[in-house]
């Protein structure tokens, strides 16, 4: 490149060295002079480069992994779903891609603090199910779908505590745990919401904390004094019989025949395909009634709700269950059916109440 030459190299590809002509008969040649490089005039216009600006540095330390043991990451951050429901997820949230790691644990293991900080929220998180937020030095750290939480907000926790139990609560379709990470002042036009790949950061692995326990000494006992009897006289052995050997009666030259047996490869992978199939339809119907249980649990919160103020809106329910506007609508539209409330106006005039 031209702007890695330096100064004193640009200035000897530009001069000539006077070659040296030893003397002889002939009159000495006059070498003509070096023409000085002209440098190209600047036009008075033109303005200086101006440097592009770097992208921030993330000040992210290297973080734990938020349980403890071997479980593989079943979702990957920024990647699509083949499933209707979750590309209509993904477009009700506003994000081209899965803004977070799924790691595939079952229900009830425990999901520890990747670092160090103040828990701002604990409990029902709408579609996040029962989830846990960690605001951290760097910025926040999320833990979703969780079976039960095991901290609450403005809780001090550390690296390693236990904040939870895995699970499949709120908008999943399965047992696992979410986890995601947004750094302080994110790119919100990201794409995702503004969280970012949080598998470069996580390289430390986590235990649970055991309490600390206080080692005694017992004191040392003498043994009692063993009381010396006199030897007992000893009686001969008596004589072994020899046995006979028990005779096998094998034919000569006729080798023992053993029992093949066979596995059919095919009835194998049957029972294993039967099987897996039977567990996934078994997690799948867990996970609809679960999804069932908790939507007729918004619909009685929305109830209340309208008792509570008498008339309601869509954003009144989006804020008060913090879930998306179509699945706000959703609800208020399911009440309606069933008799429950009434429908007052139209278009963005329309409210609900008894």
């Amino acid at each position: 490149m031209a702007d890695d030459i330096s100064p004193d190299q640009e200035q000897t590809t530009t001069e000539t060295t006077n070659p040296f002509i030893p003397p002889t008969d002939q009159p000495p040649v006059e070498t003509p002079p070096t023409p000085e490089p002209q440098q190209p005039e600047t036009p008075p216009e033109s303005q200086p480069e101006q440097t592009p600006v770097a992208p921030p540095v993330l000040n992210i330390s290297a973080l734990h992994f938020p349980f403890s043991g071997n479980f593989p990451v079943t979702f990957s951050f920024g990647q699509q779903s083949d499933n209707e429901e979750v590309k209509k997820k993904f477009q009700e949230w506003g994000i081209v891609g899965h803004n977070g790691l799924d790691f595939g644990l079952s229900a009830g293991n425990e999901v520890f603090a990747c670092d160090s900080g103040k828990v701002i929220q604990s409990g029902d998180n709408g579609d996040f199910g029962n989830s846990v937020i960690i605001q951290h030095s760097w910025g926040q750290s999320i833990y979703g779908h969780l079976q039960e939480t095991k901290v609450k907000e403005n809780d001090e926790v550390k690296i390693n505590q236990v904040i939870g139990l895995s699970g499949s609560s709120g908008a999943a379709f399965g047992e696992h745990l979410h986890f995601a990470i947004k750094p302080n002042n994110p790119d919100l036009n990201n794409g995702y919401l503004g969280f970012i790949d949080p598998a470069p950061y996580l390289s430390l692995l986590s235990q649970k904390e055991e309490p600390k326990q206080e080692t005694q000494t017992p004191p040392i006992q003498t043994p009692p004094a063993v009381e010396q009897k006199p030897p007992e006289e000893t009686k001969p052995p008596e004589p072994v019989i020899p046995q006979p050997e028990p005779t096998i009666n094998i034919e000569p030259g006729k080798p023992t025949e053993q029992p093949q047996v066979v596995i059919d490869q095919t009835e194998v992978q049957k029972q294993v395909d039967e099987k897996l199939k039977t567990e996934l339809d078994a997690r799948r119907l867990k996970a609809n009634q679960t999804r069932q249980t908790k939507r007729e649990e918004h619909l009685m919160k929305i109830e209340k709700l309208i008792e509570e103020k008498k008339e309601i809106n869509n954003d009144d329910v989006r804020e008060f269950l913090r879930v998306s506007q179509s699945t706000a609508t959703n609800y208020l539209e399911d009440l309606v059916k069933r008799g429950t409330i009434k429908l007052n106006g139209k278009g963005k005039a329309t409210t609900y109440g008894y």
